[in-house]
């Protein structure tokens, strides 16, 4: 059987999108079902176990014809070639995400000619792992439609994201950026989903680089990304103080911002801490019309409410100043996305969206 390695790179990348964000059900239920194998075979210290478990997923999703447990080619017309898909596709694909992966040849493990059977059981040292993965070689045979492949495959790639986690992912360093390729970067990594977390870091490092650059005497003050509002009784996502009083008050979301948004935030934020001055910073959705309407009634009443984009805010405070401006915002933002306590995938995110704006 021939594979497309091309579909097969398109496939896992697309799979991985789904899988960094909130899972469907189906995810989730295959993940619960199959848990032991799932923990046994992703624990495993035989990282091959886990690649051809994935290349298998592949291929059948491409043709449910084929016989995943033949991954050579004389095998049979149904087989397919387990190690030119790992080579192509797999392979690469872990590792430009910063995957744990196997740097040697395909099926290093196994002897050659191997079929995933009961049979090659004997010959191998982690039994238990490779038990595991012919348990899960089972559940890709029996199912037939490509949407649940795809289940799996989302499946078996947020098992490799919590893998990913345990590691060290490092964090490529902007070196030198042309501000059409900032707002190419700034762009695209908002894409991924954070729970707010990347707009957040990126709107901290923004008015960071203004108090240290400007002297602006301001106590900047960011709440913990899943906070309540209720309970900190903060006025904004971020608070900028000068001399003890409020300066601004920065609402950062990922969320539409509507009318009844702003009348909420006005009267469980704004009046309770006398915010004059308040801030929206939104990433891709645009404030509804409603929430600029609300927004012209409250400026009457002496609040000044604006909302602002992340990217749009961002280029036009880099364009206000220097190089040695914008230097300090890049290591600013640096070290706030390096922090220890920043998810693997958002690092991941930064470096897959900073390499697409350097080469452009």
């Amino acid at each position: 059987m021939a594979i497309d390695y091309e579909q097969a790179k398109v496939l896992l990348n697309n799979s991985y999108e789904k899988a960094a964000q909130e899972l469907p059900a189906a995810v989730t239920q295959y993940i619960t079902d199959n848990k032991d194998a799932l923990d046994t075979i992703f624990s495993s210290k035989t990282q091959s176990y886990r690649e051809v478990l994935l290349g298998c997923a592949v291929a059948r999703y491409q043709d449910r014809s084929c016989n995943i447990r033949h991954p050579y080619v004389k095998q049979g017309e149904d087989a397919f070639n387990g190690r030119t898909l790992d080579e192509k596709a797999v392979n690469p694909f872990l590792f430009s995400k910063q995957i744990p992966c196997s740097k040697g040849p395909y099926l290093a493990t196994f002897r050659r000619n191997v079929t995933f059977t009961e049979d090659t059981r004997d010959g191998l040292r982690d039994k238990e792992g490779f038990d595991a993965l012919l348990s899960l070689i089972s559940t890709l045979e029996a199912v037939s439609e490509s949407d649940e492949v795809e289940t799996i495959i989302i499946a078996l790639l947020k098992c490799f994201i919590d893998l990913r986690e345990q590691s060290i992912v490092r964090l490529v360093p902007i070196r030198r950026l042309r501000i059409d390729q900032y707002r190419m970067f700034l762009n695209k990594l908002q894409h991924r989903q954070s729970g707010g977390l990347i707009p957040m870091l990126l709107t901290d490092a923004v008015f960071s680089t203004i108090n240290g650059q400007m002297n602006a005497g301001w106590t900047i003050e960011r709440q913990e990304i899943n906070a309540a509002d209720g309970a900190t009784g903060a006025p904004g996502d971020i608070t900028i103080y000068k001399d003890g009083a409020i300066f601004k008050a920065i609402e950062v979301t990922e969320r539409p911002i509507d009318g009844s948004r702003v009348d909420s935030t006005f009267s469980t934020k704004i009046t309770l801490n006398n915010a004059a001055e308040y801030l929206f910073v939104y990433t891709n959705d645009l404030p509804r019309e409603n929430a600029l309407e609300r927004a012209k009634a409250y400026f009457a009443q002496g609040y000044n409410i604006n909302f602002a984009s992340i990217t749009d805010l961002t280029i036009h405070i880099l364009l206000s100043g220097d190089e040695a401006f914008r230097t300090a915002y890049k290591e600013r933002m640096f070290e706030l996305f390096n922090a220890q306590d920043v998810q693997a995938t958002i690092k991941v995110a930064w470096n897959d969206a900073l390499t697409e704006a350097m080469q452009a």
